[in-house]
């Protein structure tokens, strides 16, 4: 009995001991298989992570011969951004519905036929008002929005013209990085439903754009609780902020401002919805040029070790 005890026990142990191998192997193939797995949502883009790739992926890449073009176009208090390179277009947010025509003007003067992603921050009028009018016009890659918090006429004609080019958005909710045309484009989303205030504009996606040692980051229509949490996001520092809310103040402005550190903002104001003076005070302070839609287009030129702005 003793004899045949230990014998069960060699055997007990050896099957332990073979299905640790088979677990690691199978492991080691999963892995494999993961690491094989190609981007198929976005073709234009050479690479796609997320979390806990973003760190890394979201690393201002080496020199690039690429030429990046922003143009911030005037609409009124309200966002819509243009990014052209050699290869690649994306938008970043769309405007007012009653201005998207000259958003749609300026994009065909450009010679656009494709807009490779269409990045939507969050579903106010004045973000997502021409989503629409680029669906119908031009042939779309990808959709990246904001979880929606809101109904409008606006948001419907959004949806509905999605449906009919056949897309479905994609809706961001982990950090996410990605390079096209040698670009590092990475997505923050809000990490809450649940705001206390201003659901909507604290709902924002924040978008950081960097070429070599030059980057872009839009802030969306970001208020306090939402700065809260980029305040604690590590590689946010910018070379251009694209300055949250239309200019408009609260208690996180100035952290905000100090912690992404930017040479130049811009602001999407009008003469009947101006920006407030303190955040240009806290700018001009910070040492930060500053550039205001409401005086006309901005245009920003940025390769990998340099920037010209024109307006």
């Amino acid at each position: 009995m003793k004899r045949n005890f230990s014998i069960k026990k060699i055997t007990y142990i050896g099957a332990i001991l073979a299905a640790l191998c088979l677990s690691a192997c199978g492991m080691q193939q999963v892995q494999t298989d993961i690491d094989s797995i190609e981007n198929t949502d976005n073709p234009q883009a050479s690479s796609v992570s997320t979390d806990a790739e973003a760190s890394t992926a979201s690393t201002d890449l080496e020199t690039s011969d690429t030429t990046l073009t922003i143009t911030c176009i005037k609409g009124g208090a309200a966002d819509a951004f243009v990014l052209i390179s050699d290869e690649h277009v994306t938008i970043i947010d769309t405007g007012l519905d009653k201005k998207a025509d000259k958003l749609v003007e300026f994009l065909n003067e450009q010679g656009v036929t494709k807009v490779d992603e269409l990045i939507i921050t969050h579903f106010d009028k004045d973000h997502v008002g021409g989503a629409d009018h680029i669906l119908d016009s031009f042939e779309v890659g990808t959709v990246y929005t904001t979880y929606h918090s809101k109904e409008s006429d606006d948001i419907t004609a959004y949806l509905e013209a999605l449906e009919n080019s056949g897309l479905e958005e994609t809706t961001v909710s982990e950090t996410l990085s990605y390079t096209a045309d040698g670009i590092s484009f990475t997505i923050y989303p809000p990490r809450s439903q649940l705001y206390y205030d201003s659901v909507s504009n604290n709902s924002s996606l924040v978008i950081r754009v960097a070429l070599g040692e030059n980057s872009m980051l839009f802030a969306g229509d970001a208020e306090y609780e939402r700065l809260s949490e980029l305040l604690k996001t590590e590689g946010l520092d910018s070379t251009i902020l694209k300055v949250p809310h239309h200019g408009r103040y609260n208690a996180n402005t100035e952290a905000f401002v100090e912690y992404i550190d930017p040479q130049y903002a811009i602001i999407t104001s009008s003469n009947g919805e101006p920006e407030d003076q303190e955040v240009l005070d806290i700018l001009a302070a910070n040492g930060t040029e500053t550039y205001l839609t409401k005086n006309g287009n901005v245009t920003i030129t940025m390769t990998s070790d340099n920037i010209e702005i024109m307006q």
